[in-house]
């Protein structure tokens, strides 16, 4: 225990702050971490390559070898972590019985100052980094033709432009300014359009063959093309100018409750419809027409309009015709009517002996029972 504590002594006083020392709540060794560059002297951005060692001390280290891990390898390929994973394993074996954690910071730190040169593809072109190549290392440790990279950061910059353009004026005066990414992690990267405008094409890029549609690519499409009838016979394929006109509604909560009580007022209206509509059974002595007759009144009145000012009959409009006013009151006429058949039937009783007086009763107001009786017909219909 004590060796180990003397050992996370040294290297935090050699390492400083770029060595991390995690322990349990008894204070024990649980966990050393360090990022490993490789030896560039003061040219730090030299350093293309790095990988991060991780060494758990188990209870006994070091009479007891130590775990270690390779996390997060920057531009190294699997053969080539491969190789400093087995150099690190010798190590500890052959320093069993000794601290082996310096040993195998320095043991990797070899490795990759033997070969600062980043290997595998760059993402934007897919092909490997050749000799004479030039390249970008990003803050985040990954590497980039520096021809690919500044094509990525103009069409970014592009697409920015043209969203930013879509945006209303007070919009535009709040959006975030242009910043460029990482195309593998989108972290955050210094925008070096200026510098890298002028990096030549990668040696692949420029010496790759012509494009040729060969019988493989041929075949592959057939079946792209017979994939893409399916899935668009099943509905999997949207159609964009379909779709492009179509609006798409949101309810809110309330819509939703004030739809929900349409509805069931509606289907409370069917239900009770059918009953008010039954015939009821006509009782004896009653006329059959006033049972027929009642449905249609009643839907006569539920269909009325609402009532407004010209609904409303008016009973007591007076009408200027020729100069002359005319009182026109349907009630009036009817009792103007039953007063002159009343007067006609008292002149009638007292002059039955004479017949002329009778006669002449009636001549004289013969023609106004008969007006008021079609106005009280005209009533009734």
């Amino acid at each position: 225990f004590r060796s180990l504590q003397d050992e996370v002594e040294s290297l935090e006083a050699i390492l400083m702050d770029d060595v991390t020392i995690k322990r349990t709540p008894s204070g024990e060794v649980d966990l050393i971490e360090t990022t490993v560059l490789p030896l560039t002297g003061e040219e730090e951005e030299q350093q293309y390559v790095c990988v991060t060692l991780q060494v758990h001390p188990p209870p006994g280290y070091p009479d007891v070898s130590p775990l270690f891990k390779l996390l997060r390898p920057r531009g190294l390929d699997d053969a080539r972590l491969e190789s400093i994973r087995s150099a690190c394993n010798a190590k500890v074996k052959e320093s069993l019985g000794f601290p082996v954690v310096f040993d195998l910071i320095e043991v990797v730190r070899e490795h990759l100052s033997g070969s600062n040169l980043p290997c595998g593809q760059c993402v934007i072109c897919l092909y490997g980094f050749a000799e004479g190549d030039e390249f970008t290392r990003t803050e985040c440790f990954h590497y980039l033709h520096s021809y690919c990279l500044a094509r990525h950061l103009n069409a970014m910059r592009r697409n920015y432009q043209e969203e930013f353009d879509k945006l209303p004026a007070w919009q535009q005066k709040t959006a975030d300014p242009f910043q460029a990414l990482c195309p593998v992690c989108r972290e955050h990267i210094g925008d070096d359009t200026d510098s890298l405008k002028c990096a030549m094409p990668p040696s692949e890029l420029t010496n790759a063959p012509d494009f040729m549609v060969t019988q493989e690519l041929r075949q592959m499409q057939q079946r792209m093309s017979q994939l893409y009838l399916q899935q668009k016979s099943r509905g999997a394929i949207i159609d964009v100018n379909a779709e492009g006109a179509a609006v798409i509604s949101i309810e809110t909560e309330e819509d939703i409750r004030r739809r929900q009580r349409r509805e069931e007022a509606e289907a409370a209206k069917k239900l009770e419809g059918p009953a008010k509509e039954e015939p009821t059974p006509t009782p004896p002595g009653r006329a059959a027409t006033s049972s027929t007759l009642a449905p249609a009144v009643q839907e006569s009145q539920r269909i009325m309009p609402e009532p407004t000012n010209n609904n409303y009959p008016h009973h007591n409009r007076r009408h200027y015709r020729g100069g002359r006013r005319h009182h026109h009151h349907h009630h009036g006429h009817h009792h103007r009517g039953e007063r002159d058949r009343e007067q006609n039937a008292a002149t009638g009783s007292s002059g039955g002996g004479g017949g002329g007086s009778g006669s002449s009763a009636n001549t004289g107001t013969g023609s106004k029972p008969a007006k008021a009786q079609s106005a009280s017909s005209g009533l009734a219909r």
